[in-house]
């Protein structure tokens, strides 16, 4: 797919970005649920083959690679909230305990360095104080008032279905927008789009899985209560990228600072996931998720906050899906590859593949 960069199609990038970007903004409730249900339906899509092997009945074999991944989660959630539940009803005498728990702890900062000569009457006053309860109360509201998580939930699964129900049709027409000239390049980035999804997706479940482990053993060790609500939350935050695991170790610290009867737990906890959050970035992640999403850090990190912007948690989740699909179509074209390049992983590796496009370009 060639196609010469001018500053014409170049305006029509950008408008064409600028129209999506506004939409989907303004359409938040409607597209996120197609998005996540897309994203979903490529993983299950090996799956929903393998069943459809066995039982030759499309809308059976759908139902059961549904079951292959709520049956799980089922059983995590179901041992999430009963752990939940008691820590909602004790919230308010936490939020007491972690005042007390700060003021001991400013207490100590200055009597390892007495030239910082912190105030705890003032600090405790101002904004500092009042924020205390914001991160542990932020658990209770965010997952009590979930009337429209679960109705978004409800419409993610139903056009999973649709989509995995009429999967062939929509291929079939993606494909047959192209001319018969590019239809075998079509289908070779279709392909590309759900090898990256399903090795994302994939990758990031066993990630989960191994933080929630080494998480809820630490916390059990250090003699956290609710080690497990602790550690499986940090695991399920592993979905964000870079901030999730900052918040997942985050909640523990403050918790632990709260209700432990000891003051070196705190510590041990805050040490504890610094540790890990050095293991997860350096050797499970790349080892696990691999290269599949080839997307550096910094444009990692803008399509986080953009995504963000647009559509709030659920675009911080789905940022890295949906760049790295952004990043395999621009490659695809030779005016756009520049900025496939300049997206991937690899940028600092290859300084001379834009003099070299550049030039393959002009002749």
């Amino acid at each position: 797919m060639n196609n010469q960069l001018t500053l014409q199609n170049t305006a029509y990038i950008i408008i064409v970005l600028l129209g999506v970007g506004w939409f989907s903004y303004i359409s938040v409730n409607l597209w996120m649920p197609v998005v996540f249900a897309i994203i979903i339906a490529i993983f299950l899509y090996p799956i929903n083959n393998f069943y459809q092997r066995k039982i030759n009945v499309r809308v059976v074999s759908i139902f059961l690679s549904f079951l292959t991944i709520i049956l799980p989660l089922a059983l995590v959630i179901f041992l999430f909230s009963m752990q939940f539940i008691d820590i909602v009803d004790s919230l308010p005498s936490i939020g007491e305990n972690l005042k007390v728990g700060v003021k001991k702890a400013i207490s100590e900062i200055n009597r390892a360095f007495p030239m910082l000569n912190l105030k705890t009457e003032s600090l405790m006053s101002g904004g500092l104080g009042k924020s205390l309860g914001g991160p542990l109360s932020t658990i209770s509201q965010g997952l009590i008032t979930s009337t429209s998580i679960i109705v978004n939930l409800a419409l993610c699964f139903i056009y999973t279905f649709f989509i995995l129900y009429y999967r062939r049709s929509i291929k079939n027409f993606i494909v047959y927008l192209f001319e018969k000239s590019a239809r075998k390049e079509v289908k070779e980035t279709l392909r590309e789009i759900q090898e990256t999804i399903q090795a994302y997706i994939g990758g990031l479940g066993i990630v989960m899985v191994i933080l929630t482990v080494l998480n809820t053993l630490g916390l059990y060790i250090i003699g956290i209560d609710h080690a497990f609500f602790w550690g499986a939350l940090a695991g399920l935050l592993a979905v964000i990228p870079y901030i999730g695991t900052l918040l997942g170790g985050l909640l523990p610290f403050l918790y632990a600072l709260a209700t432990a009867d000891a003051n070196w737990q705190p510590v041990a906890v805050l040490i504890y996931y610094g540790l890990i959050q050095q293991i997860e970035g350096n050797l499970i992640t790349p080892k696990i998720v691999g290269d599949k999403v080839d997307i550096n850090p910094l444009f990692a990190i803008l399509s986080l906050l953009s995504f963000g912007s647009l559509w709030g948690v659920g675009g911080v989740i789905l940022a890295l899906p949906i760049i790295s699909i952004i990043r395999i179509i621009l490659e695809r074209f030779e005016s756009t590859e520049p900025i496939a390049m300049l997206l991937s992983t690899d940028i600092n590796s290859k300084p001379g593949q834009f003099k070299k496009w550049a030039e393959n370009t002009k002749s």
